[in-house]
C-alpha cells in the first residue's frame, strides 16, 4: 500500500519537511504520481532514526517527564517543546522509531560478555541499576543477558570484578551515564532501552507500557 508524506509523517511523527528530506536524500524510497509523492508503506523505515537526536540534557529531561517525574534544569520555552513530542510520541501509531531517533545520545552502550555464572551477581551489583530487558516491568525472558546503567566512573572495576570483556557474542549492554540512578530505573528509560533492540517483542511492549501512561 502506498502513502503520501502527510500520512508518512503522522506515523513517524515528524514533519512533512522532514519526510521529503529523507525522500532527496535517498534515505526513503518513494515515486511521483500525478504530482504526489507516494510512498511504500511497507519501506518506510523502522530502526533507521529519523529525525536528530535530543542532547543528552535534553534526553533525561524527556525520560523524566515519560516516568512522570520533574525535569529540572529545563527552562518554561524546552518544557513546552518536551510537551508537544511527548503529546506526539502518545499518538504515534510507531512511537519506537521516534525513541530510537530522539533518545540515542543518552548514554553511550558498551557491549560486553560474562560468564552465565556471574549473571547473578552482575545483576544484584548495586553499581548497575537494571533497565530495559533486565527490568521486570518489560516482562521479557532474558535469560542469561544483562541491561543497565552505570556510571562511567565505576565501568572498568565492575568489569574487572565480573570478569567481562569486549568479545563477542556480548550477553551484557552496559549503557555509560555520567549521572547517578537510583534503582528501579525509571519507567520511561526501560521504554527506551527496549525500543532500542528494535525487535517486534520489545516494539509490542513499548506499545504496552505507553499505553499505561496515556491511561
Amino acid at each position: 500500500m502506498e502513502i503520501g508524506v502527510k500520512e508518512v509523517a503522522a506515523q513517524l511523527g515528524v514533519t512533512e519537511r522532514r519526510v521529503r528530506q529523507l525522500i532527496e536524500a535517498g534515505a526513503l524510497p518513494a515515486r511521483r504520481v500525478a504530482g504526489r509523492l507516494l510512498i511504500e508503506e511497507a519501506r518506510i523505515p523502522r530502526s533507521r532514526p529519523v529525525t536528530r537526536p535530543m542532547s543528552p540534557r535534553i534526553a533525561w529531561a524527556f525520560i523524566n517527564l515519560l516516568s512522570g517525574e520533574p525535569a529540572p534544569g529545563i527552562s518554561d520555552r524546552e518544557l513546552l517543546r518536551l510537551d508537544a513530542k511527548l503529546l506526539a510520541l502518545l499518538g504515534s501509531p510507531h512511537p519506537e522509531v521516534l525513541l530510537r531517533s530522539w533518545l540515542r545520545r543518552r548514554a553511550q552502550l558498551v557491549r560486553l560478555a560474562v560468564s552465565p555464572s556471574e549473571v547473578d551477581d552482575l545483576l544484584s551489583d548495586p553499581r548497575l541499576v537494571p533497565s530495559g530487558i533486565s527490568d521486570a516491568r518489560s516482562e521479557m525472558s532474558a535469560g542469561r543477558e544483562v541491561e543497565g546503567y552505570v556510571r562511567s566512573s565505576d565501568v572498568g572495576q565492575l568489569m574487572a570484578d565480573h570478569l567481562m570483556a569486549a568479545v563477542r557474542p556480548a550477553n551484557v549492554w552496559v549503557h555509560v551515564a555520567d549521572r547517578p540512578l537510583l534503582r528501579p530505573a525509571p519507567l520511561g528509560l526501560v521504554i527506551a532501552d527496549l525500543a532500542d533492540h528494535d525487535g517486534a517483542r520489545e516494539d509490542a511492549r513499548v506499545s504496552e507500557l505507553l499505553d499505561s501512561i496515556r491511561q
